[in-house]
C-alpha cells in the first residue's frame, strides 16, 4: 500500500484527547466554580451593598426551583450516554465526540425535561422527590417499552395485540447509531492505513495483534481463543496479502483502542540488526526457495500433522493468487507455528 502523504511514522497526529481540554471547557469550569462560590458566601453577614444579598437569595431560589429539572435532564443525558458507550465499546471516546452522539444525548435530556415539566403542570402539589425519580427513570423506560395487550394462545406471536411505544425511539436510535458508525469510519480507515504504513510486514502485524489480544485483562478464555482463531484465519494463502494486513491492523485497533494504536505509531522504528526475528527467517524462506521447494521444506519440518496438512492445503492452486502470495503465507505460517529458531536451524542444516 502506498504511503499516505503528510503522514509520519514516528509522530502521528495527536487526537483531541492528547491536546487537553479546550478553551470553552476551561471557561465553563471557571464559571461554575465562580457561581458555586457566589452562592455559598454569606453576604447577609457581610458589609456589602443591600442589593447583593437580595440577588443571592433570588438566585438561590431560582436554583432550588430548577434543581429538579436539572436532575431529570441529567438522568436523561446519562441514559443516552450509556446507550452510546454500550453500542460502541471499542470506541467510546471517539463515538461520544461525533455530532450524532451529542444529538442523541441532547434529545434524551430535553425529552426528559419536557416530560417533567408536563407532569409538574398537571400535579403541582405532588412531592418533588418522588416525581423526579418517577419521571427521571420511568420516562426513559416508558419510551423504550412495548406493551402486549392481548396475546395469541399457542401462536407464534404474530396475532398479538400490542402497543409499541418504543418503536419511534428505536427508529431514531438506529438512525443515530448508523450515522455515528459512518462518522467513525474515517478515523478507523486513517488508523488502519497508518498501522500498515508503519508495520508493512504481515509477521509484525500478526505478532502485535496476538500480543494485543493476550494482554487484554477483561477477555474471558473463550473470547480470547475465539479472537486468536479469527487472527489465525487471516494467514490464508488464498486471501490477498493486502486484505490480511488490513484485517490484522483493524483487529489491533478493535482490541487495543485508538490510544493503544497511537502509542504504537509514536514508537521509533526498530534499528536493523543481525538478531534472528520471525520476519528475517520468513524473508530467507521466500528468497531462497521456490514454491515447491518451500512446500517440501515445510513438510520435512518436525511439526504436527495440523501444520503439515495446512501446508498441503496452501499448496493447492487458487484463482487470483500468485506464487509470491502463496510463498509468503506459507513462510509466515511456518515461522509462527514452528518457531523462528527451529525453522532457522532446519534451514541452516539443508
Amino acid at each position: 500500500m502506498a504511503p499516505t502523504p503528510g503522514m509520519s511514522d514516528a509522530s502521528p497526529l495527536p487526537d483531541k484527547a492528547q491536546r487537553g481540554p479546550g478553551v470553552w471547557a476551561v471557561l465553563a469550569v471557571l464559571v461554575i466554580l465562580a457561581l458555586v462560590v457566589f452562592l455559598a458566601l454569606p453576604f447577609e453577614q457581610m458589609p456589602v451593598q443591600p442589593w447583593l444579598p437580595q440577588f443571592q437569595a433570588q438566585l438561590r431560589a431560582a436554583f432550588a426551583q430548577a434543581g429538579p429539572y436539572a436532575i431529570v435532564v441529567l438522568l436523561g443525558a446519562i441514559v443516552g450516554l450509556a446507550e452510546i458507550t454500550s453500542t460502541f465499546p471499542n470506541y467510546p471516546r471517539e463515538a461520544l465526540r461525533t455530532h450524532w452522539a451529542r444529538f442523541l444525548i441532547a434529545v434524551n435530556a430535553v425529552a426528559a425535561g419536557l416530560a417533567f415539566a408536563i407532569v409538574r403542570a398537571y400535579t403541582p402539589t405532588a412531592d418533588q422527590l418522588p416525581t423526579v425519580i418517577a419521571v427521571g427513570i420511568g420516562f426513559q423506560a416508558l419510551i423504550r417499552t412495548k406493551f402486549t395487550i392481548a396475546k395469541q394462545i399457542g401462536g407464534a406471536g404474530n396475532g398479538d395485540v400490542s402497543l409499541n411505544l418504543g418503536w419511534l425511539y428505536e427508529q431514531f436510535q438506529n438512525l443515530c447509531k448508523t450515522q455515528i458508525d459512518l462518522e467513525l469510519m474515517k478515523g478507523r480507515r486513517t488508523a488502519v492505513s497508518r498501522m500498515i504504513e508503519r508495520y508493512p510486514s504481515l509477521a509484525e502485524l500478526h505478532d502485535i495483534a496476538t500480543y494485543t489480544i493476550l494482554a487484554r485483562a477483561t477477555l474471558t478464555l473463550e473470547e480470547e481463543q475465539a479472537r486468536l482463531a479469527e487472527l489465525d484465519r487471516l494467514i490464508d494463502p488464498k486471501a490477498p496479502a493486502n486484505f490480511a494486513r488490513t484485517s490484522m491492523a483493524l483487529l489491533i485497533l478493535e482490541n487495543g483502542g485508538q490510544a493503544y494504536v497511537d502509542l504504537l505509531l509514536s514508537q521509533p522504528p526498530p534499528k536493523p540488526s543481525d538478531e534472528v526475528t520471525p520476519e528475517s527467517v520468513a524473508r530467507r524462506l521466500i528468497e531462497e526457495y521456490t514454491l515447491q521447494e518451500l512446500i517440501d521444506f515445510g513438510l520435512s519440518l518436525p511439526a504436527s500433522d495440523e501444520v503439515h496438512n495446512w501446508v498441503r492445503q496452501a499448496a493447492e492452486p487458487a484463482p487470483n493468487v500468485d506464487e509470491a502470495s502463496q510463498k509468503a503465507a506459507i513462510a509466515y505460517f511456518l515461522v509462527q507455528r514452528v518457531g523462528a529458531e527451529a525453522v532457522l536451524k532446519e534451514l541452516e542444516a539443508k
